[in-house]
């Protein structure tokens, strides 16, 4: 499947040629919940069986049973589980790959308290940094912050000893700059740059060889891998990557490798047909859809989400509407009839509201049920209410939602409320109304913003900051798993399900405290138990039936 091209996963066909099956393993001594087939083929249970083995063969999970039962076989590896739940691999359908590796690569800042505290931070890290090296980091977040001042750019400069400094916002869409990278992109020496400048100060601030590039990509896929992901959504956008930064990706791995399963998505906005149809043909197959990060609006953080009101705390402004209904309207007809998938970046309510016209649009020109029929998708949509829910659900729309967001800056006091009001604060990334209207949701982490935590993202939807809200632990856990696959239209023959039949992209989860919550009787147990510690250790992760992370 061409979707899938980008990790060059043994066993998994891509654009770019066949790699070989991956030898068999038998996982014995697990806790798992195996169907007798996969999701909607003939003889799948509705209750999955208790299995303590299970065998995956070709790249499926071929059967599942009791360990002294097992199927023998030559070449197979044998894995000693030793009590580990065995459940299918997390896909993060948002993310940003070589953010993600930069961001892990450079200096932590999501501690700080203060901008003399983010000072002496870039002061030590200067003090260690090779000769004229760059002072990159990620992470602040001034919300949260006693005094909420920034540093001045001649303050970095001065606390990196003349150094270059580029400090990116938690939610990327913002940052501080030095003095002299503030001058040599041609900007004003303002400590907080608005939308536009930030975006060529961080261009000029990151960029890197081919070389590092592949490095950045490396570390974030091990990563990816070491956290139980059996895939990621890569939304790559002019703005945030780059186009060489997306083919880097998907490239076929030199270095044999295995690393999960790419969805790749890029933000080229079309008008027409033959538009769509060449800007596919010009990644040779390797793409799920046009869009991702392709933005009708910015960010709260930044004040750039578009709103129907303004800002509370900056009435001078209602955000950015970056495109208007008729231009999604446009994109989202024309990638239907190519018979591709549009996705879209919309935060505000006025964001939302102008996707949900721009659906209207689309509707009009190539019919109901054929806009339905090409699933596409929205990224975000943290602003919107019940009428636009169900409107997503009409139009066949998925949404890939944060719930992270919600758990960092949800809650009474934090970013949303400082930006919006307490009233409508409450009323974001309402996941309990998208799923009521039955749309189908995708998790994901939006890293570096958020960091890949698939477990810290299933709890915060089961915590979210309104009751009402919050989705129940196996909902929560299919969004970010079976959910992911469904959101790139890649969840054929049971991808992402633990049934026998199915791709076997698992993961396996050893909880520090098992002994404590005991053998879980069900897999509903077992996810709750998961999610509640948090970030288990994960000892096994298998994309398509090959061993990407053994811990």
């Amino acid at each position: 499947m061409s979707r899938r091209s980008a990790s060059g996963t043994a066993g998994t066909p891509d654009a770019f040629g066949s790699a070989p099956a991956p030898a068999p393993i038998l996982l014995t001594g697990v806790r798992a919940w195996v169907a007798a087939g996969p999701a909607g083929a003939a003889g799948a249970g509705v209750d999955p069986r208790v299995a303590d083995a299970v065998l995956v063969r070709d790249g499926h999970i071929a059967w599942a049973g009791r360990a002294e039962e097992a199927p023998a076989g030559t070449g197979t590896e044998v894995f000693d589980a030793c009590g580990a739940v065995l459940l299918p691999g997390f896909v993060d359908g948002h993310a940003h790959v070589t953010e993600t590796g930069r961001a892990l690569a450079s200096l932590d800042v999501t501690a700080v308290n203060g901008a003399h505290e983010l000072l002496d931070a870039v002061a030590r890290a200067a003090a260690t940094a090779p000769a004229g090296a760059r002072i990159l980091g990620h992470g602040w977040d001034e919300s949260a912050w006693a005094d909420p001042r920034l540093p001045r750019p001649e303050e970095l400069e001065s606390a990196a000893g003349g150094r270059e400094v580029f400090l990116s916002r938690v939610v990327v869409h913002a940052g501080l700059a030095s003095a002299g990278l503030l001058a040599r992109a041609g900007v004003g020496p303002d400590a907080a740059l608005d939308e536009s400048d930030h975006a060529a100060v961080r261009a000029l601030a990151t960029v890197t060889s081919d070389e590092e590039t592949r490095s950045h990509q490396a570390v974030a896929l091990r990563h990816f891998a070491s956290t139980g992901h059996s895939a990621v959504t890569e939304m790559a956008a002019p703005h945030v990557s780059g186009e060489a930064d997306l083919r880097t990706l998907l490239e076929p791995r030199q270095d044999g490798e295995l690393r999960p399963t790419v969805y790749a998505y890029w933000a080229r906005l079309v008008a027409h047909e033959a538009q769509a149809l060449a800007e596919m043909a010009s990644w040779g197959g390797a793409l799920s859809g046009l869009g991702g990060d392709l933005s009708i609006d910015g960010s709260l953080g930044a004040r750039t989400a578009a709103l129907r009101a303004p800002y509370a705390d900056a009435p001078h402004t209602s955000g950015e509407l970056l495109l208007e209904p008729a231009a999604i309207g446009a994109h989202l007809a024309a990638c239907t009839l190519a018979g591709t998938q549009a996705a879209f970046h919309a935060i505000g309510d006025a964001g939302v509201d102008a996707a949900l016209e721009g659906l209207r649009l689309a509707a009009s020109a190539v019919g109901e049920e054929r806009l339905r029929a090409a699933r596409h998708r929205l990224e975000h949509v943290e602003g919107i209410d019940a009428r636009g829910a169900l409107e997503l659900a009409r139009y066949g729309v998925l949404a890939s939602v944060q719930p992270r967001f919600d758990e960092l800056w949800g809650f009474d006091g934090d970013l949303y409320e400082q930006r919006l009001g307490a009233a409508r604060a409450a009323a974001l990334n309402p996941f309990g109304t998208l799923a009521a209207a039955r749309v189908q949701l995708a998790l994901g982490s939006d890293t570096p913003v958020t960091g890949a935590s698939p477990w810290l993202s299933v709890r915060a939807a089961l915590r979210h900051h309104s009751p009402e809200q919050r989705l129940a632990a196996v909902h929560a856990f299919e969004a970010h798993t079976v959910g992911g696959h469904a959101a790139a239209r890649a969840a054929e023959g049971g991808r992402g399900t633990l049934a026998v039949g199915a791709p076997a992209s698992l993961a396996l989860w050893q909880a520090p405290d098992v002994g404590h919550w005991g053998q879980p009787s069900t897999q509903a147990e077992a996810i709750l138990a998961l999610a509640e510690v948090g970030e288990p250790a994960c000892l096994l992760t298998l994309a398509e039936g090959a061993v990407l992370h053994r811990a």
